[in-house]
């Protein structure tokens, strides 16, 4: 007979979260999953107050909103993932109308998301920004390194970044891009 596995297939392993109190009062939690996270956070916050001895309170975040939340987003617009937050984009456009200006054709993402990647969303590389903001990386690889260019000297003017970095930060992502790109024989 083969010899039985020690490890346990991922699909078996359980997904539930545990609370557990240190003898010292330290209350930390494990495991669970994110489509959980507000009832793990619930049964920590009910831990933390019992191991503190303070008063129970009922949980009063269930209903809370997320930043960002928009009722009933046009999800045909790309800009439906900035929420709440698109009015601020479209307002930097207003505000300088190169803003507006495509990174690529073929796609509707604008300067604009760059300099708000940048200003908000802590993006300091062009991958930052083409791979893990706007993710046109991933939507066209071709395009993307396209972009690189008009990205890099965006975010250049936000950092107060000189040629050098604009042209490291080019080459670097198109190594990168390159990748992403399946060439058929």
């Amino acid at each position: 007979a083969a010899p039985k596995k020690e490890g346990k297939n991922t699909k078996e392993i359980s997904r539930s979260h545990k609370v557990i109190t240190s003898d010292n009062g330290l209350v930390t939690i494990t495991g669970g999953k994110w489509t959980s996270y507000r009832l793990m956070a619930e049964d920590t916050v009910d831990k933390a107050i019992e191991v503190a001895g303070l008063p129970e309170r009922k949980c009063v975040t269930k209903k809370f909103h997320i930043h960002g939340y928009r009722k009933n987003p046009n999800l045909a617009d790309h800009m439906y993932v900035y929420g709440s937050d698109e009015p601020k984009i479209l307002n930097l456009i207003k505000e300088n109308p190169a803003l507006g200006e495509k990174l690529s054709p073929k796609f509707g993402y604008t300067l604009a998301e760059v300099v708000w990647a940048v200003r908000e969303e802590m993006a300091l590389s062009v991958e930052d920004v083409l791979a893990r903001r706007v993710r046109l990386l991933f939507v066209d690889a071709r395009e993307a390194m396209a972009a690189a260019p008009k990205v890099a000297e965006t975010m250049a003017r936000e950092l107060g970044r000189d040629q050098a970095w604009i042209d490291a930060q080019v080459e670097s992502f198109t190594k990168m891009a390159k990748n992403y790109i399946f060439e058929e024989n």
